[in-house]
C-alpha cells in the first residue's frame, strides 16, 4: 500500500512538471508569436538554465536570434546571446539535426558579427558524414560563405574542407572541432605557438600544421 501511495505521489510531481513546463512553453511561444521576442527569450531562458532542456536553449537561441534581427544597431551584441543558447542545444542534444542545422545557419548568418563564425561552421560541418544527406547542401553553403567574406578569418573556415576528413576523424566531438579550428587561427605565422606543439590535442596540431597549404592554396 505504501509503495503504491508512493508512486502515485511520484506521477503526481511528474504531472505538476509537466504541466508547468507546457505552461512555460505555451507562453513563451505566445509571446514569440506575438513578436515580443525578448520576454519569449526570458521564458525558454529559465527553463534552458534551470534543467538544461535542449528545446528550452533552442528556443531561447531562436528568440533572441529574432530579437538580433530587429534590434538595429544593437543586434551583433544580442547575437551574442543567442550564439550561447544555440550551442547548448545542440551539445545538451547532438543528435538532434534541428538543433545542428539551427546553429550551422546561425553562423552562417551572423558573419558579419563574429570573427570566429564561419570556423565554428566548418567544425560543425566536420562532424557531419559525408553520407548524411545534408553534408553537400551544408558544404557548398560554407563555401560561398567563405568566399563572400573573403577575409582570412573567412579563409580559414576552408581548412577542414581542404584536409583529407581521414587526418582528423570523425569520432571529434563538435565542440573539440571547434576548439582544434580556434587553435589553428591562434597559430598565425608562428610555429612556436603552444597550439602547434607536441602538448597540444592531435586534431588541433594538424590543424595548424596544415596552415601553410591552406595560405598556398588561396
Amino acid at each position: 500500500m505504501k509503495l503504491t501511495v508512493s508512486i502515485l505521489i511520484a506521477f503526481a510531481g511528474l504531472h505538476a512538471q509537466t504541466a508547468s513546463r507546457s505552461r512555460e512553453f505555451a507562453t513563451g511561444r505566445d509571446y514569440y508569436a506575438a513578436t515580443d521576442f525578448k520576454k519569449a527569450a526570458a521564458y525558454f531562458q529559465v527553463r534552458c538554465e534551470s534543467d538544461g532542456d535542449a528545446e528550452a536553449c533552442y528556443w531561447t537561441g531562436l528568440s533572441y536570434e529574432r530579437q538580433a534581427d530587429v534590434s538595429f544597431p544593437f543586434g551583433c551584441r544580442i547575437d551574442t546571446k543567442a550564439h550561447r543558447y544555440f550551442a547548448n542545444a545542440m551539445d545538451l542534444a547532438p543528435g538532434r539535426t534541428l538543433y545542428r542545422d539551427a546553429f550551422f545557419d546561425f553562423l552562417l548568418s551572423t558573419a558579419d558579427c563574429s570573427r570566429t563564425a564561419l570556423r565554428e561552421a566548418a567544425g560543425i560541418l566536420s562532424a557531419v558524414p559525408e553520407s548524411d544527406p545534408d553534408y553537400d547542401h551544408m558544404r557548398r553553403r560554407l563555401v560561398q560563405e567563405s568566399r563572400f567574406h573573403g577575409s582570412a578569418d573567412a579563409r580559414l573556415a576552408n581548412l577542414f574542407l581542404l584536409i583529407p576528413r581521414a587526418t582528423y576523424g570523425l569520432a571529434v566531438l563538435p565542440g573539440a572541432l571547434v576548439r582544434a579550428h580556434s587553435g589553428a587561427a591562434s597559430c598565425g605565422e608562428a610555429d612556436r605557438n603552444e597550439a602547434c606543439t607536441g602538448s597540444a590535442p592531435s586534431a588541433e596540431r594538424r590543424a595548424c600544421e596544415a596552415l601553410p597549404a591552406l595560405r598556398s592554396a588561396q
